[in-house]
């Protein structure tokens, strides 16, 4: 019998002590895995109180990005922004749209920016068709010209205010489409 309870002991001992080398091992390689990535996403380069242009392919400025902060990490291929500002200019249309948030993600050079944070679109100096968006995201793609939101997204226009879940925006034509649960109110003026 003492045998039995001997052999059970060392059995247990002998899968306790197994079960702490692993881990151990597993937490080393969890730590070393997480200073690894950390080392990853370092950013290579970062510009402060620094604005961004881009010029079409005829030589005309299309747009100009300027934030507190820009931090570019390689690895990823994407610029993080604070504060971010930007104008964009439609050549075809001959106007000009402006916003600001408080946080901006750019990818893929440019062809999207992902805006967070008290996000503000507008192209205000348009006298005939005044439209101003507030939403707290919004995804601007601006060599299509276009921006969409999946959040709520409030719009003051000359006449109008709606808000609606969900939004598309063609700026070249100010073509806007709610998604859902929209509301709104038109009014028009007295003459």
């Amino acid at each position: 019998m003492k045998a039995l309870f001997r052999g059970r002991w060392l059995y247990i001992n002998l899968v306790t002590l197994g079960l702490a080398v692993l881990l151990f091992w597993w937490w080393q390689q969890t730590e070393q895995q997480i200073s690894q990535s950390q080392a990853q996403w370092i950013p290579d380069y970062y510009l402060t109180q620094a604005t961004i242009s881009q010029y079409d392919e005829q030589g005309a400025l299309s747009s100009t990005i300027s934030a507190q902060r820009f931090t570019h990490i390689r690895e990823m291929g994407t610029t993080d922004m604070l504060q971010p500002r930007f104008n964009l200019y439609l050549a075809d249309s001959n106007t000009a749209w402006f916003g600001k948030a408080e946080e901006g993600l750019i990818l893929d050079s440019g062809a999207q920016i992902n805006l967070t944070g008290n996000v503000l679109v507008t192209n205000g100096p348009d006298l005939n068709h005044p439209i101003t968006l507030k939403s707290n995201s919004l995804r601007l793609f601006p060599q299509k010209n276009y921006a969409e939101s999946d959040d709520q997204v409030s719009l003051v226009a000359k006449y109008s205010h709606l808000t609606g879940t969900g939004m598309q925006l063609t700026l070249n034509n100010q073509r806007l489409l709610f998604l859902h649960q929209v509301k709104g109110t038109h009014s028009m003026p007295r003459n």
